[in-house]
């Protein structure tokens, strides 16, 4: 079974659905066509680093801006991940970024999402979706404070609980209070990490937050006793090829770390990340693996094996 930890639901609109809303809002001319607006939106080479791919992020936000738009959004991000063959999946959200330009209230886009994901699942009963949180490092202590609030409020709707953004300007330890009240009421934790800062944040994130996951976490490659402890406590490292490679977390994709992470013994499974301005899909980056990085189809299966185990749905994996 295919399965995915690590893709953005806020970045993974639909190029013409993205156009659609854009032009409607006059942010795109009228006589921009779907090729000619997917050649401006796609990403295709590196930027200098991860902050000037995450400020490419902005029109998401100017359009992202109903509960109705989130529904359809939502619904239309499960009905794709079912077409790459994806059966499990697990969507990921930060209502700070999503509300920041909207002034949309937190509530209002989470019931907006889960209406789109109660339509999927009815719509496609063999898919299994959650959703996950995001606490966004960028907008600072207080906000992630607030959105740790917000999470713990709303958990019968919320799988678990990330932390994304800026790890370079702050780092894991800023953000130890809040994560610490989520991990004491339970909250099955993971958390952007060791993908533009070093293997000191991957250390502070499962030490000091909880994380029971690590996105992306390449940089843990480079510390063996860190390698040693992701493997004795299963900690599931969440890579996403292509968006390592634009972000330049890794030079190249041959010599990407996750074949080396992968038999070193730790968990490690094959995701997305944004889809939407990445311009990837499951099977490409399973392609990736497979050509670029040498991997064996035994292994891509391991991965997938590693997902599943690691993912915040595992009981209801069981029961499916």
């Amino acid at each position: 079974m295919q399965v995915e930890l690590h893709r953005h639901l806020d970045v993974s609109v639909r190029a013409a659905t993205l156009l659609e809303l854009a032009q409607k809002r006059g942010i795109e001319s009228q006589s921009t066509s779907l090729e000619a607006f997917r050649d401006k939106l796609i990403l295709r080479k590196p930027l200098t680093d991860l902050t000037e791919v995450l400020a490419q992020f902005t029109l998401f936000q100017d359009v992202l801006d109903r509960p109705d738009i989130l529904d359809r959004i939502t619904y239309e991000c499960v009905e794709d991940c079912r077409s790459e063959g994806t059966r499990l999946v697990e969507l990921r959200f930060s209502p700070t970024f999503l509300c920041e330009k909207s002034k949309l209230p937190w509530r209002d886009a989470l019931h907006g999402i889960w209406t789109g994901l109660e339509r999927a699942r009815a719509a496609f009963p063999d898919m299994q979706v959650g959703l996950l949180c995001i606490a966004s490092r960028d907008y600072g202590v207080d906000d992630c404070a607030r959105t740790v609030e917000f999470f713990l409020e709303n958990q019968a709707q919320l799988a678990g609980l990330d932390l994304a953004g800026n790890e370079i300007n702050f780092p894991c330890r800023l953000f130890e209070t809040a994560f610490q009240k989520a991990a004491r009421a339970g909250a099955k934790i993971t958390v952007h990490a060791g993908e533009a800062a070093g293997p000191e944040n991957v250390w502070e994130a499962i030490d000091l937050l909880g994380a029971r996951r690590i996105g992306h976490g390449i940089a843990s490659i480079r510390d063996p006793q860190l390698m040693k402890e992701l493997a004795a406590r299963s900690i599931c490292l969440e890579m996403c090829p292509t968006s390592n490679w634009l972000t330049r977390a890794v030079a190249n994709l041959a010599d990407h770390p996750l074949p080396k992470v992968l038999r070193a013994g730790v968990p490690v499974c094959i995701n997305t990340d944004d889809p939407g301005i990445f311009g990837v899909t499951m099977p490409h980056e399973i392609e990736i693996c497979r050509k670029q990085m040498r991997m064996s189809d035994a292994e891509i299966l391991q991965c997938a094996d590693h997902a599943r185990r690691s993912s915040f749905l595992s009981n209801k994996i069981q029961q499916y």
